[in-house]
C-alpha cells in the first residue's frame, strides 16, 4: 500500500514536466529566442545577416556593362556625355550651312587613265556666314529628273575641318569616279545612263542644292569618292 503514494507522487512530477515541456514549444517569445541565436549565413558569407548587408558593395562586373567602376555614382557617365554635347551644341558661331544658302557648281579637273576628277564648289550665296565640316552626299539624275543608282564613297585620306564661309565665299571637295565599266555595271558594256545633273547634300542636312553635270557616265553602279570640304575653290 505504501507503493500507490510514491507511484503517484512520481506520476505527478513528470505530469509536471511534460505540461511545462509543452509551455516551452508554444511560447512565441522562446522561439524568437531561439531565432536570434541561429547563425544566418548571406550572399557574402557572413555570419551575421545583418553585418553582411551593410557591408555589400556593388560588383565590378555589374557595372563593367554600364563602363562605370564600382564607386562610380550610376548618373556620372551619361552626365559627362550630355554636358560635352551641351557645350559643342551651344558653341558660338553662324548657323550651318543649309541647302537653300549655298549654290553648287562641278568642274571637271585633269583626267587619270579610266578615272575621272571633278572638284565640287559650294558657294554661299546668302548675305549672312554659315558653317559645315565633313563630307557632302551626292545624287546622280537624268534628264527627266530620275535618280540614277548612286554611291557615295568617303575619301578618308584628309581631315575634315571645321569651315566658315562668308557670303560670296566658297568651299570644295574633290569628286573621283571611274570612266571604266565594270562588273557591277550592265553586260552590255556601257555605264548606265549618262546624268544630267547632281544632288549635293552638305554635311548634317537632309535635302540638295542641284549642279549640272556634263561630265558623262559614272562606272562601278554610280561609285564617287569625295574628299572633304576644303576652304577655296580648287586647282584650276
Amino acid at each position: 500500500m505504501a507503493s500507490h503514494p510514491l507511484r503517484s507522487a512520481a506520476c505527478a512530477a513528470l505530469l509536471a514536466l511534460a505540461v511545462a515541456g509543452c509551455a516551452d514549444s508554444d511560447d512565441p517569445t522562446a522561439a524568437d529566442d531561439r531565432a536570434d541565436r541561429s547563425p544566418v549565413t548571406d550572399d557574402a558569407g557572413s555570419a551575421d545577416g545583418t553585418e553582411g548587408n551593410q557591408s555589400e558593395t556593388p560588383s565590378t562586373a555589374d557595372d563593367a556593362d554600364t563602363g562605370r567602376t564600382a564607386t562610380d555614382p550610376p548618373e556620372q557617365s551619361g552626365q559627362s556625355e550630355q554636358s560635352e554635347q551641351s557645350e559643342q551644341s551651344d558653341e558660338p558661331g553662324p548657323p550651318w550651312c543649309v541647302p537653300e544658302a549655298l549654290t553648287a557648281t562641278v568642274r571637271a579637273l585633269e583626267p587619270g587613265a579610266g578615272n575621272r576628277y571633278a572638284a565640287l564648289v559650294l558657294t554661299n550665296s546668302s548675305d549672312v556666314a554659315c558653317r559645315t565640316q565633313g563630307w557632302p552626299g551626292l545624287q546622280l539624275t537624268s534628264d527627266d529628273g530620275d535618280e540614277i543608282p548612286t554611291t557615295t564613297v568617303r575619301d578618308r585620306s584628309a581631315t575634315p575641318d571645321r569651315l566658315t564661309i562668308l557670303p560670296g565665299g566658297t568651299a570644295w571637295a574633290r569628286l573621283h569616279w571611274s570612266a571604266v565599266p565594270g562588273s557591277e555595271d550592265p553586260a552590255d558594256g556601257d555605264c548606265g545612263p549618262s546624268p544630267a545633273s547632281l544632288g549635293v547634300i552638305p554635311p548634317d542636312e537632309y535635302s540638295a542644292t542641284t549642279a549640272a553635270w556634263d561630265l558623262g557616265e559614272v562606272c562601278g553602279a554610280g561609285r564617287i569618292e569625295t574628299q572633304p570640304l576644303a576652304a577655296g575653290e580648287g586647282p584650276r
